[in-house]
């Protein structure tokens, strides 16, 4: 849903999701989550048909906060919980252990069905993963003028899906 906002990104929400589109992505940073939500709430697709996923900013390094925005993001939203939850950017204060261990409790109170990471690179997945098994996705840009596939087959040796953001490199691919 990047860049989408406002009454411009709710429809077409409704739009996608009234075309068969059931993986709506959005994230705190967007600031569009109420938007979306908004486009959600008018598509009338039951909510349990749509794969939500939405992202906590690099700028909570830690769990307290990465809760608290995520309490914010659920609420922006209109929903109990999303399918999937992301750290959107790894930064230079992230509490790893700290930060993963929060998005596992909120995984097990049911707020996030899946936890992920989003643009961590090798070394740093590879600490994720040591540090906090389940995390179920890594999205990253990811096309064929951007080789991913070091990242790839580490989350393919851990169970894990690799989501391509920018699968078309802004129309770039298509040249």
């Amino acid at each position: 849903t990047w860049p989408m906002k406002g009454a411009d990104c709710s429809a077409a929400v409704q739009s996608a999701l009234g075309l068969g589109y059931r993986h709506i992505d959005t994230a705190e940073m967007y600031g569009n989550e109420d938007a979306v939500g908004a486009g959600i709430a008018a598509s009338g697709i039951p909510r349990a048909e749509i794969f939500l996923t939405t992202k906590v900013w690099y700028d909570k390094p830690r769990g307290p906060a990465i809760r608290a925005a995520f309490e914010t993001s659920l609420a922006r939203l209109g929903t109990a919980y999303v399918d999937l939850l992301l750290i959107h950017w790894p930064s230079a204060e992230l509490d790893l252990p700290d930060a993963l261990a929060m998005l596992a409790t909120l995984r097990a109170e049911g707020h996030a069905r899946a936890i992920g990471v989003s643009n961590f690179p090798a070394g740093l997945l590879q600490r994720a993963i040591a540090q906090q098994r389940g995390l179920a996705c890594l999205q990253v840009e990811c096309h064929v003028l951007l080789d991913q596939s070091v990242l790839r087959d580490i989350c393919v040796a851990n169970d894990m899906v690799l989501t391509a953001y920018s699968p078309l490199a802004k129309g770039e691919a298509l040249d």
